[in-house]
């Protein structure tokens, strides 16, 4: 299951740069690297938990007018957990389980707006994890919620740009329990710095 949705994600994004490098739209890429913060309550086995992020990724920008785009994304995370929390009752800190580092694959699709040295983007993200996030008699499906980033455009030359801004991002984890009910069992923030160097076609 999990290869199968790695092979579907990577192909659309191959056939959207196929597909976006024509005469009649402008298209550009964008490649970034980040690194931030992030933590995330349980709704269903009341733990909650700190962690760094580090990330990298690839996005596909159509222009379809002076000022709006549309963006694509393929982002890979690493989420190294600090903290775990067990509130249940009596309130205590525990170590992270051996296991709980995470990769995570996440399409982000937003709509941005630019104009000379600022952009502004909003939009959604879908996710899934590849780590030890089910616990438990749950088995996490997918993560969804919203994405918003502000940045600043550095003009490199004339085809080439740097993007330097913050990116907010919450996730509702949507998980299946023994009993094949569907449930969110979490709610996960994350703070990033992205720096970014967009190539335009």
């Amino acid at each position: 299951m999990k290869k199968t949705l790695l092979i579907l994600c990577l192909m659309a994004f191959l056939s959207g740069s196929v597909l976006g490098q024509t005469s009649d739209s402008p298209y550009s890429i964008v490649v970034h690297a980040a690194g931030g913060y992030g933590e995330f309550e349980g709704l269903v086995e009341y733990r909650s938990t700190t962690h760094l992020v580090v990330a990298m990724g690839v996005d596909e920008k159509w222009s379809f007018s002076e000022y709006w785009a549309l963006v694509l994304g393929l982002d890979y995370q690493y989420w190294y957990f600090m903290d775990y929390y067990v509130y249940g009752g009596s309130h205590s800190v525990e170590p992270p389980p051996d296991n709980a580092n995470g990769h995570i694959i996440r399409l982000p699709v937003r709509l941005e707006y630019q104009k000379d040295w600022y952009y502004l983007a909003l939009g959604a993200l879908i996710e899934k994890g590849f780590g030890a996030s089910s616990e438990g008699n749950l088995k996490d499906i997918v993560s969804i919620g919203p994405t918003f980033e502000i940045g600043g455009r550095i003009r490199l030359s004339e085809k080439s740009t740097l993007r330097i801004g913050p990116q907010i991002s919450v996730g509702h984890t949507l998980s299946i329990d023994k009993y094949q009910n569907l449930e969110c069992t979490r709610v996960e923030a994350s703070s990033l710095l992205r720096i970014g160097y967009e190539y335009h076609f």
